[in-house]
């Protein structure tokens, strides 16, 4: 009777380990589209990024919307390829979660931790507007996010607005 109720707590106490472990970690989340030109200029950006935090609690992920069916599976698949992308990736059939989160353009990132959001919008400032762009970015807004959060800082910048293709939102019905 003791040795089972000793298991139990020991169970316990490890699912409970796992899951604030789990929790502590930083979500990155790069909202892409395969035929966005900003989303495709970014993926050495975002492949230096992920390289940069491997050995950090930071999970990295491109999230694509509206995917449905073998053929867009496909094409992402195949822009994973052309870009050699290492970063792992969802797919959503519809807008709805980006909706939700309040994400409007592709590229435009995502940043969460203990399940809240800690820093949304763009990944630098390379883009001043649709077209234009600087020879090399001056603000490295995600990476002073995550160095922030990682080092226990203050993230001064929350919000960022993003450069890219808007996403198209479907009306629900």
């Amino acid at each position: 009777m003791k040795l089972s109720v000793l298991y139990s707590i020991l169970l316990c106490s490890l699912f409970t380990f796992t899951k604030t472990h789990a929790q502590e970690k930083i979500l990155v989340q790069f909202f892409m589209h395969t035929t966005c030109p900003i989303s495709q200029k970014y993926t050495l950006t975002i492949n230096e990024i992920a390289q940069k935090f491997q050995n950090q609690p930071v999970q990295f992920e491109l999230v694509f919307l509206d995917i449905n069916g073998a053929s867009q599976i496909k094409k992402v698949k195949e822009f994973l390829k052309t870009y050699q992308i290492k970063v792992p990736y969802k797919t959503y059939k519809n807008t709805d979660y980006a909706q939700q989160m309040g994400i409007k353009v592709t590229p435009e990132v995502l940043v969460t931790r203990y399940n809240q959001i800690q820093y949304q919008g763009a990944i630098d400032d390379w883009f001043i507007d649709w077209g234009k762009n600087k020879k090399q970015p001056e603000q490295f807004y995600l990476i002073n996010a995550i160095n922030g959060m990682l080092t226990s800082q203050t993230v001064w910048i929350k919000k960022t607005n993003a450069i890219g293709c808007l996403i198209e939102f479907k009306k629900s019905s």
